[in-house]
């Protein structure tokens, strides 16, 4: 008798536990399609605003210098501005740059130009390196640079660990 009572008992918790993962799939469910409806509304309003946003740069096969903390790199706009939004595209626009260049039209940037030089490889190339030291601290720069598709890169990268997750 003991064990019919404890079979029904165990039967009885397997039906409530069944009927709570079930509203738990329906709040899933509805989150999901919220979150889905949300990013398409995102997505329609940041193309509206980059239709409003007066961005002119110069042609994309302009040479442009850097020095970044004292080295000099020379690369194209169009390398540049692989980012419309970052602050390295801002140095390319021909109203008026975000930093103004040097009398000899070198932009100085005081910042770390060995992980720089990552970034603009980077931003020629989409070549990311292996070395997750050097990884964080692309991530780190990027994030100052405001280069979002690095930083989405190197976030979409299969990680030991979760520090590019929670930034």
């Amino acid at each position: 008798m003991a064990a019919a009572a404890d079979a029904e008992r165990l039967w009885t918790d397997l039906d409530a536990h069944e009927r709570e993962l079930k509203r738990e799939g329906y709040q899933l469910r509805e989150i999901w399609h919220k979150t889905t409806e949300l990013h398409a509304e995102n997505e329609k309003a940041r193309r509206e605003l980059e239709g409003k946003a007066h961005q002119h740069f110069v042609p994309p096969d302009t040479r442009v210098n850097l020095n970044v903390g004292g080295q000099v790199f020379e690369t194209t706009a169009g390398v540049l501005c692989k980012d419309r939004w970052s602050v390295l595209a801002a140095l390319c626009d021909r109203g008026e740059p975000l930093v103004g260049p040097d009398e000899d039209g070198t932009f100085f940037l005081d910042r770390d130009w060995w992980v720089f030089r990552h970034i603009l490889n980077w931003l020629r190339t989409d070549a990311l390196p292996q070395d997750p030291m050097v990884l964080l601290e692309m991530y780190n720069e990027a994030m100052f640079y405001r280069v979002e598709g690095l930083c989405r890169a190197i976030k979409a990268l299969p990680q030991p660990d979760q520090r590019f997750k929670s930034k």
